[in-house]
């Protein structure tokens, strides 16, 4: 029986032929209209995707809220295309934006769909730079193409890793809008609970069982910087756990770290101090055990908990709780823990004062965004991002509805919409 379909707003009056390419998009899933805008989650090239001035692409951890965003504006201003497929789970698929801002191929858009931070970034980059050594995913994306990436680690952090360098006179920008946290999770303390993993071999529904990392709370930073880079053990309320072989007496604790190019694996390693590129001989970017064993390992996605109870690794406290708010929940019974004693929220909201901090951005053009008095700036774009009045700052209700904080954080160094010469990058 065909399930009945959800609630709709009211959309301003469109042609016939746009009118129906929206419906298509909804009905092939995942895909969501609103009042205005579109965000478009689902894969192409099965049809024809509606035209838009600008297209989005990169980081899963801020990929719902942009994704919202996306909906708020005007109709035909943006479009938002997440990280993975969210049906199918499947990376790199084709997806087939129809662009219609300056410089874009409205016909002529076909390329791989970045999986993450870096990815976007390498993408957003050789959209707009045709002789970058930066290389996408393949096939990777026409001129003009994609205008924003979504970023859920900073500058710093992509300048160390190679793709760019910082200077205050680089060609890209990142403009931060709003906080996030990131702490441990893994599998649940109840048993009997079950979950219906999705992954790329298919979807299963499993029963979860208990976690053996039974006294996660009382990991420190100090703990956490010892498994994760220095694969050693570490001894907390009288458990001693070992990344590595358990022996007698001791508990054995898998540790998993996302995706390479993935902005949270970047963070989570600068903050322990370990190389995002050569991880420690320790750490596993597939499940280890359970069933899904082999499966890669994404970013704030519970699976490899729910399958492995030795299971532990980071999750965006912001994205654990907007899936607990029915946004993508792909949680799969994970739970958060605590740092240094602190809890990851305060109340149903992110903790503003967790240890592990970090702003979010969008990166684009710096002479789209900020310089007016150069002929390729374009008001509308810095009128959506650039500036504590841009309509995304203007946005705080979207913006904790999804789990974030907003900017500013005495914790942290920038104002939402910041585009100060310490956010760019020239690549």
């Amino acid at each position: 029986m065909r399930p009945k379909p959800p609630k709709r707003r009211i959309l301003p009056r469109l042609s016939s032929n746009r009118a129906n390419r929206l419906r298509k998009l909804v009905v092939v899933g995942t895909a969501t209209a609103g009042l205005a805008g579109f965000a478009l989650a689902a894969a192409g090239p099965a049809m024809a995707d509606p035209t838009f001035s600008y297209v989005m692409v990169g980081s899963d951890t801020i990929q719902d809220v942009m994704n919202a965003y996306a909906v708020s504006v005007s109709d035909g201003i943006l479009a938002s295309y997440n990280a993975v497929n969210p049906v199918t789970v499947g990376t790199h698929e084709l997806i087939t934006p129809a662009h219609n801002g300056t410089g874009g191929n409205q016909n002529n858009c076909s390329f791989a769909r970045p999986n993450g931070s870096t990815e976007g970034f390498d993408a957003l980059d050789a959209s707009v730079n045709t002789s970058t050594t930066l290389v996408p995913p393949a096939p990777g994306p026409q001129p003009g193409c994609i205008d924003i990436s979504r970023s859920s680690s900073g500058p710093g952090s992509i300048a160390s890793s190679g793709p760019g360098s910082l200077s205050s006179t680089g060609n890209l920008i990142y403009i931060p809008f709003a906080v996030d946290a990131v702490t441990g999770a893994n599998g649940p303390t109840t048993a009997g609970q079950t979950t219906t993993i999705k992954t790329p071999s298919g979807s299963q529904t499993i029963t979860v069982p208990v976690t053996n990392i039974t006294t996660a709370d009382a990991f420190t930073l100090t703990d956490l910087k010892t498994l994760f880079a220095s694969c050693a053990n570490v001894t907390e309320g009288g458990v001693t756990y070992n990344p590595n072989t358990a022996g007698a007496g001791q508990q054995q604790i898998d540790l998993y770290v996302p995706q390479s190019g993935s902005g949270t694996l970047k963070f989570w390693a600068s903050t322990l101090g370990f190389s995002a590129t050569s991880l420690p001989g320790c750490l596993h970017q597939t499940i280890a055990s359970g069933p899904a064993a082999t499966e890669p390992v994404e970013e704030h996605d519970g699976t490899a908990y729910a399958s492995d109870p030795n299971g532990y690794g980071p999750f965006s406290i912001a994205q654990w709780i907007s899936q607990s708010n029915g946004h993508d929940d792909r949680r799969h019974t994970a739970i958060l823990h605590s740092i240094n004693g602190v809890a990851p929220m305060s109340g149903s909201a992110l903790n503003a004062s967790f240890p592990v901090l970090r702003e979010v951005y969008n990166v684009m053009q710096f002479d789209h965004v900020v310089n007016t008095g150069d002929g390729k700036f374009d008001a509308t774009l810095a009128g959506l991002f650039a500036g504590s009045t841009s309509k995304l700052c203007a946005s705080p209700i979207t913006i904790k509805s999804y789990g974030f904080g907003t900017l500013p954080n005495a914790n942290l160094p920038d104002a939402c919409g910041a585009t100060t010469a310490s956010l760019r990058v020239q690549q």
